[in-house]
C-alpha cells in the first residue's frame, strides 16, 4: 500500500502549553484536509524539550496530558505522533503518543536517557522499558508504526537498540521524534545513523525534528529541522527545511506484515525546500554537507530570532566598534530581525582611532540601521575624578582601560533599559576562554551571539557574510587592521589567534588536556582543519618549536581556568559547535589543577 506522513516540523516555545497546542491543532488539520495517512510531529511538542525543573511540576504535566487529550479527540482517520511528557504517578516520561479516531491509541516512552553536554533526560525522566510497534488503520489496513524518541536511535554508545527492537518486532515504518539540537557539520552525521538503521532493518525511516529555539539557562539551544525521509533502499526521499517550520509530506510504498522487508522505494509530495530554495530532489540523491560558515551564520540569526521572538524582544541593540567581531554581530543582527528592528551604537573615545569609526559608520550605512554615537570621553573621565578625588590616584593601566569598556556597558544598559531592545553582546569564544573581556563593560547583555565562534571562525563567517551578499557589506579593511580592543592608543590584541584559537577549541570542543595537545604537536599529529596555515602560509609548526607551544598551551590552559567567574557572570551563549561554553561546559571557579 501506498502509505501517505506529513513530517510536522514546528518550533514549540517551551512550558506555552496553550500555544503550542493551538499549532499542533493547525498542523494536524492542515495534514488531514491534504489527505495524509499519518502526521507527526516533534519531541515534546505540547510542552518543548527544555522544561527544566518544571517537570517537576504536576499540575503543569498534568496540563500537557490534558491538552494531547485534547488533540487525541480532534483525531479521525489521520493519525498523530506526538511528543508529550507521560506520567505514572511521580514517574515522569519522554514519550510518544499515537492518537486515531479521537483517542490515544498508544504510547511509546523513550528509553535511552542521555546524560552528556547539556542534555540531563536521566534527571527528570524514567526509561522506558520494553518497547513494541503502535497499530494504525489506514484505509481498512492495519500499519505498524514503531515510534522512537531522539537518543533512542542514537544507540551506538548503549546496551540496547530499541530501533531495531521495533523493525524486529514486526514495524512497518520506523520514526523517529526529534528535538535534536544543531551543531555545525552534524548533517550528514544524522544521515548516516538514519541510513545505517535502514540497512540493518530493511525498513523506511521517517525523523522528524524540532525547528525552533529554546535554553538551558546558561545556552540558547537552536533545533535546526531538517526533517529526513528515507525509503528501505537508503535513499533519500525527501527532507525538510532547515532553520524554519516546515510541514513536509512524503508517500512510502510499503507491503505490509513483513517487518524487515517492509516495501520499496518513496517520494515526495510537498514542503519542504533545498538551501537554495528550489524543490527538494527526488530519491536517491546524496545528502551533501553544507558549508560550515553558512550554516554558522544561518544558525546564529535563527537562533537570536527565535530567542527575541520567545522572549519578548521586538528589537536589538549592538555597539559597534568597527572591529571584526561586532562587524559579524552586526550583520547576523539585521540578518534575524531587519534593519528596521537594529539599532547599532558607537562610543567613541580618546583612544579609537578615525579608522575604526569609519568602519562603524560605513559597516550601518551598508547595513541600513539606526546608527548612533555616543562619545563616552566625559563620562570616562567624571567617573576617574570622582574616585580619584575621594580615594587616591588609580595606579594600574588595566583599571583604566576597563572603566573605558564600562562605561560603554553602562550606557549600553541604559539604552536597553529605556527603549525596550535586547542588548547583544559580541565577545567570541577565544576571547571569552582567554578572559579578554571586561565584566560589568563589553560582556553586558542579554544574549551572547558569538560566544561560541572561535576568533577563525569569526573572520571566516564574515567573509561569508560578503560573499552572500556579493559586495563589501562588512568593510574589507576590518579583516585588515590588527585585532584591537582599544582601551588604550595603539592597542593591540596580545594573542597569535591562529595558535591560540585552535588551542581553545581543542580544551573546549575537542575534550583534550593541555597535555594531549602538547604531545599532538610532537608528533605533528593536530587537527589540520583546526590548525590553519596563517595569511602567509606559516604553519603553527613553522612558528613554534615544541617547547614554546607547550607554553602557549598552558598558559592558555591558565587563563581558561582563572576567567571562569567571567564566563559564569555573561549572557547566555547560542550554541553552535560540539561544546559551548555556558551548562555545555561545567567548569568549576574554585580549580587548582595546572592541567599538567
Amino acid at each position: 500500500m501506498t502509505l501517505t506522513v506529513s513530517l510536522a516540523q514546528l518550533g514549540p516555545t517551551t512550558a506555552d502549553i496553550d500555544r503550542n497546542a493551538a499549532r499542533l491543532v493547525e498542523a494536524y488539520d492542515r495534514a488531514a484536509r491534504e489527505g495524509a495517512d499519518v502526521v507527526v510531529f516533534p519531541e515534546m511538542a505540547v510542552t518543548g524539550y527544555c522544561i527544566l525543573d518544571l517537570v517537576e511540576d504536576d499540575t503543569f504535566v498534568d496540563r500537557n496530558r490534558e491538552a494531547l487529550n485534547d488533540l487525541a479527540a480532534r483525531t479521525g482517520e489521520t493519525a498523530a505522533v506526538v511528543g508529550f511528557v507521560d506520567r505514572d504517578g511521580e514517574d515522569r516520561y519522554n514519550a510518544a503518543a499515537v492518537c486515531q479516531h479521537g483517542d490515544v491509541v498508544g504510547v511509546s516512552r523513550k528509553v535511552l536517557l542521555p546524560n552528556y553536554r547539556y542534555f540531563d533526560d536521566e534527571r527528570y525522566f524514567e526509561p522506558g522499558e520494553a518497547v513494541s510497534p503502535v497499530d494504525v488503520e489506514v484505509r481498512g489496513e492495519s500499519v505498524s508504526l514503531g515510534v522512537s524518541v531522539c537518543e533512542d536511535m542514537w544507540d551506538a554508545a548503549y546496551d540496547r537498540r530499541p530501533v531495531r527492537e521495533l523493525a524486529e518486532a514486526g514495524a512497518d515504518v520506523l520514526v523517529n521524534v526529534n528535538a535534536s539540537p544543531f551543531e555545525v557539520g552534524k548533517r550528514a552525521e544524522r544521515a548516516a545513523v538514519i541510513r545505517d538503521h535502514v540497512a540493518a532493518t530493511g525498513v523506511p525511516f521517517l525523523y522528524v525534528n524540532t525547528a525552533g529555539v529554546a535554553d538551558v539557562g546558561r545556552n540558547v539551544i537552536v533545533f535546526d529541522g531538517d526533517s529526513l525521509a528515507v525509503d528501505t533502499t537508503g535513499a533519500l526521499v525527501a527532507r525538510g527545511a532547515q532553520f524554519d517550520t516546515d510541514l513536509l509530506t512524503v508517500e512510502l510504498e510499503l507491503e505490509l506484515g513483513r517487518g524487515g522487508d517492509a516495501g520499496g522505494v518513496g517520494r515526495h509530495v510537498s514542503g519542504g525546500v533545498s538551501r537554495e530554495g528550489g524543490p527538494l530532489v527526488a530519491a536517491g540523491d546524496a545528502v551533501d554537507p553544507e558549508r560550515r560558515e553558512q550554516e554558522l551564520f544561518e544558525a546564529l540569526a535563527f537562533g537570536l530570532r527565535g530567542y527575541a521572538r520567545r522572549t519578548g524582544f521586538e528589537t536589538v541593540i549592538e555597539s559597534v566598534s568597527g572591529g571584526i567581531d561586532s562587524s559579524l554581530g552586526l550583520a547576523v543582527c539585521v540578518e534575524a530581525l531587519g534593519p528596521e528592528n537594529v539599532v547599532a551604537y558607537n562610543l567613541p573615545s580618546a583612544v579609537n582611532t578615525e579608522t575604526t569609526k569609519g568602519i562603524a559608520a560605513r559597516l550601518t550605512e551598508n547595513l541600513g540601521v539606526d546608527y548612533r554615537v555616543v562619545p563616552v570621553q566625559s563620562a570616562f573621565e567624571e567617573l576617574l575624578d570622582t574616585y580619584e578625588s575621594n580615594v587616591g590616584p588609580v595606579g594600574r593601566d588595566v583599571s583604566k582601560e576597563n572603566l573605558y569598556a564600562r562605561v560603554r556597558g553602562l550606557l549600553m544598559m541604559l539604552a536597553s533599559n529605556d527603549s525596550g531592545g535586547l542588548l547583544v553582546t559580541n565577545g567570541n569564544e577565544t576571547e571569552m576562554a582567554l578572559g579578554y573581556v571586561t565584566l560589568y563593560g563589553d560582556a553586558c547583555g542579554g544574549l551572547s551571539i558569538l560566544g561560541d565562534l572561535s576568533k577563525r571562525d569569526v573572520y571566516d563567517v564574515a567573509a561569508y557574510v560578503n560573499e552572500r551578499a556579493g559586495e563589501e557589506v562588512i568593510p574589507g579593511e576590518v579583516f585588515d587592521i590588527p585585532p584591537s580592543a582599544e582601551l588604550s592608543a595603539d592597542q593591540v590584541d596580545p594573542f597569535d589567534y591562529d595558535v591560540v584559537a585552535p588551542v581553545v577549541s581543542d580544551l573546549l570542543e575537542g575534550r583534550l588536556s593541555p597535555a594531549e595537545i602538547v604531545a599532538q604537536f610532537e608528533r605533528r599529529d593536530l587537527d589540520e582543519k583546526r590548525y590553519r596555515p596563517d595569511d602567509e602560509g606559516r604553519t603553527v609548526y613553522d612558528k613554534l618549536d615544541a617547547e614554546a607551544f607547550a607554553e602557549v598551551v598552558y598558559d592558555t590552559y591558565r587563563r581558561m581556568k582563572r576567567n571562569t567567574f567571567k564566563r559564569v557572570q555573561t549572557p547566555p551563549v547560542v550554541a553552535v559547535s560540539g561544546r559551548a561554553f555556558g551548562t555545555d561546559f561545567r567548569e568549576p571557579i574554585i580549580n587548582g589543577w595546572d592541567g599538567r
